[in-house]
């Protein structure tokens, strides 16, 4: 690693590119997870979901001092206020240093950017559960201590009342098979994770020391991996039924949007229209478009066409054909009298395509 650079530096430096400038602010608000529809919109225009709220609890002179030494050290440059661009010279340090650690690459990051955190204690507490019961001790501290999600898993648990037994090395072989797709050292890690019949998890530090690694890297492979995981779960749910049912419950409750998008999309499910939707919850009209700018861009599926009209949907379409991505100026070239909500979706849209089709 070259002197006076960190790993946080190195991160930094992986959300740099050579071809679009990037601002400080702007990349600042991508890291802490700035959550309005501007931020989440930049994410993907600048390819950086992967990177979305990753940092929650960075204060903004971390990141100030971070690109001033990869300016001092000629990585990258600013230019002309715009923003900072990647020189020839960090693009090959970039290369080099992640050649061999880890780094953040997982697009899932901002559609599971909400729920991860509550979707990973559950399956973790599930593996204690079900570690206990299969020895039929009763005699344990559960790793989950909040009486709601105790009360929740008592839920799962009650939805699978065959064969606990069964079920339990259901749950333990989709885990093998998980498993056995990652590396040897990043399944070893993985597994450090777990806790349940007289065994203990290890903490990042610990799972550091006994891989000769840094805690940053711990935490970045382990983070890389439950998202592998979810995007697993939700490609392959008939291999992985009991891992699956838990994401399955844990989204169908919650969402992958904002709990106040999430509202406004139920009321949108139910029938009622944008009118009625800004009337029935007393919000600005506004407000409730950034709802469903947020759906649009979080959820793969959207009822754009409940949105623009038949012309806008037709040039939308040609651009969903070819994948390209489009910046507010050409659409406003197009359609001079186009509102600024119908001009974001266009723009939402198209993004995602051109990453999922």
């Amino acid at each position: 690693m070259m002197q006076g650079l960190t790993y946080i530096d190195y991160l930094f430096l992986d959300c740099i590119s050579t071809g679009r400038p990037i601002k400080e602010a702007t990349l600042f608000y991508n890291l802490i997870g700035k959550r309005t529809v501007s931020t989440m919109l930049q994410c993907r225009q600048y390819d950086l979901e992967a990177y979305f709220t990753v940092m929650p609890g960075m204060k903004p002179t971390v990141l100030k001092k971070g690109l001033d030494r990869l300016v001092s050290d000629g990585l990258i440059f600013g230019k002309d206020g715009e923003g900072f661009l990647l020189t020839e010279a960090g693009s090959e340090k970039k290369a080099v240093f992640f050649s061999d650690h880890a780094r953040f690459f997982r697009q899932n990051q901002m559609e599971y950017s909400l729920v991860q955190g509550v979707l990973r204690r559950r399956l973790l507490f599930l593996i204690q559960i079900l570690s206990e019961m299969l020895h039929k001790n009763k005699r344990y501290y559960p790793i989950e201590r909040e009486a709601k999600e105790q009360i929740w898993m008592k839920r799962l648990l009650a939805e699978h009342s065959g064969d606990k037994a069964a079920f339990a090395k259901s749950c333990g072989e989709e885990w093998r098979v998980y498993l056995s797709r990652l590396s040897e050292r990043d399944a070893g890690l993985f597994a450090l994770q777990f806790e349940g019949y007289e065994h203990l998890r290890k903490t990042t530090g610990q799972m550091a020391a006994l891989f000769s690694l840094e805690e940053a890297e711990v935490r970045i492979l382990l983070h890389q991996n439950w998202l592998g995981l979810y995007q697993v779960l939700e490609k392959e749910p008939e291999k992985f039924p009991v891992l699956s049912s838990v994401m399955l419950m844990t989204v169908n409750e919650t969402g992958l949007a904002s709990a106040s998008a999430e509202t406004t999309l139920r009321y949108f499910m139910n029938g009622h229209g944008m009118n009625e939707i800004i009337s029935m919850r007393g919000l600005k009209q506004s407000t409730i478009q950034d709802h469903f700018a947020e759906i649009a861009l979080i959820y793969r599926e959207f009822p754009t066409q409940e949105f623009l009209d038949k012309e806008k949907m037709l040039y939308l379409q040609q651009l969903l054909e070819h994948k390209a991505r489009v910046d507010y100026r050409e659409i406003q070239h197009v359609f001079p009298g186009i509102n600024f909500f119908e001009s974001r979706l266009i723009q939402i849209r198209s993004e995602v395509a051109a990453k999922y089709g």
